[in-house]
């Protein structure tokens, strides 16, 4: 019913007559083959290991060795990064110094400047030549109570010129570079949580030396075309006073003599950057000695209306003469004016003649130094003695109708030695040049 019971194993021994039997059980039976068998593979594994020994070994070390040149090549790699930039690090920093003792240097030899062009804008606005607002001049140094210097959108540039004492330009700080205020001490870390907040101050001092450069150049440059607006100025005014005394057959005291063949002219070449801050200097403190002189020599034109205002009655030339009633010359130009009004001397000069002179009636004559003479007839009243020297505008008598005059009027005449001269080409002269010369 309830199955076979099995034997357990009986192991029988028989020596000579000695016999002896073992019961063996089925757990010590299964335990001795579990032991035989651990021992096999025991064995078995101990022997490969001895035959495959050397190979383990050697995989293994290769292995190893491959990892440690990886290793250290990646190390290589780390290292050579990192020399880069310390390298570039180095030279930035290095950049930086030469291009803010560039700037310095640039800003110091401005303010050398500074003075010379100031100077000279002066001298150009007692010339008469204003270098205003809308003409390209010099913006106005900013006095900053730090010595900085600033060249921001707020600054005042409402009194546009040069001015202001020479103060270089404080960067040392801001950069905190070697030798300044705000250097870091050696021993003192760069408060920096990375790499790139370094970067980003050395940017940031880059774009200020990048700014204040720009801003130099901008002066510089605009002192440059302050001093080109001056000479310009001074030779066109120069040319005009000179031309206009070349066409009333004049040369100014001082001044050579023109020839008929002298002119002007050549291929135009345009102004280059080597045109630089000296020779454009020179030329406009030369131009406006040259318009000085010229302007001085100009003043002994007369030019200048004797009677401002006056409508002309006769002019110069053939005209039918009033009491004769025929055909005759007249030898200047009649100012219709009432009886009293004052007579002004139309140039600088000295007074000549001053008295009666026969059909001119009271008259009075200036010598200019020119070389021309004015003569002033039928006068009321004289205001000057012979030998007086006049200024122009200077009141020399007043309108009469002494002499050979039919009525109050001013007789006004301009002579070279005898011949007398066409008043009006005079008067036409002073026109342009009066304004320049009056400045």
């Amino acid at each position: 019913m309830f199955g076979k019971r099995k034997e357990p194993h009986r192991v029988i021994i028989a020596r000579g007559e000695t016999v002896r039997s073992f019961t063996i059980s089925p757990w010590f039976a299964g335990l001795a083959t579990g032991v035989g068998l651990l021992f096999a593979v025991g064995y078995i594994g101990a022997t490969a290991y001895l035959v495959l020994r050397d190979d383990i070994i050697q995989s293994s070390a290769e292995r190893q060795a491959q990892m440690q040149l990886s290793y250290e090549d990646r190390i290589a790699q780390l290292r050579a990064k990192v020399d880069r930039l310390t390298s570039r690090r180095v030279l930035e920093a290095q950049s930086i110094e030469e291009r803010l003792t560039a700037v310095l240097s640039r800003q110091q030899d401005l303010d050398s400047r500074q003075s010379r062009v100031a100077s000279l804008i002066a001298k150009a606005a007692k010339t008469g030549i204003r270098v205003a607002i809308g003409n390209p001049m010099p913006q106005s140094k900013p006095d900053r109570p730090e010595g900085l210097l600033a060249f921001g959108p707020d600054t005042d540039t409402g009194d546009t010129g040069i001015g202001g004492m020479p103060e270089p330009i404080e960067l040392m700080p801001e950069l905190q570079l070697r030798g300044s205020q705000g250097e870091r001490p050696a021993g003192k870390a760069i408060n920096s949580p990375a790499a790139s907040s370094a970067a980003t101050a050395e940017d940031k001092r880059a774009s200020l030396i990048e700014d204040v450069s720009g801003s130099l150049a901008r002066m510089d440059t605009e002192a440059n075309l302050a001093l080109d607006v001056i000479a310009m100025s001074a030779e066109r005014d120069h040319a005009t006073i000179v031309g206009a005394a070349d066409r009333l057959g004049l040369r100014l005291a001082g001044m050579p003599a023109r020839t008929a063949t002298e002119g002007t002219g050549g291929p135009f070449v345009a102004l280059t950057a080597g045109t630089g801050f000296d020779a454009r200097f020179e030329r406009a403190e030369s131009a406006l000695l040259a318009l000085e002189k010229v302007k001085q020599a100009a003043r002994g034109i007369p030019v200048r209306s004797p009677v401002p205002g006056a409508p002309i009655s006769s002019s110069f030339g053939p005209r039918l003469d009033p009491f004769m009633g025929r055909m005759a010359m007249h030898t200047g130009t009649d100012f219709k004016a009432t009886r009293g009004t004052p007579i002004q001397a139309p140039g600088t000069g000295k007074v000549v003649f001053a008295g009666r002179n026969g059909g001119y009636g009271k008259s009075v004559e200036i010598e200019h130094p020119s070389g021309v003479v004015s003569r002033f007839a039928h006068m009321s009243r004289i205001a000057v003695t012979e030998g007086q020297t006049v200024s122009a505008r200077d009141t020399i008598g007043y309108v009469g109708s002494t002499g050979r005059s039919t009525g109050p009027h001013l007789h006004y005449e301009i002579r070279i030695g005898d011949k007398p001269l066409n008043p009006a080409r005079f008067l036409t002269a002073g026109e342009t040049i009066t304004p320049i010369i009056e400045n």
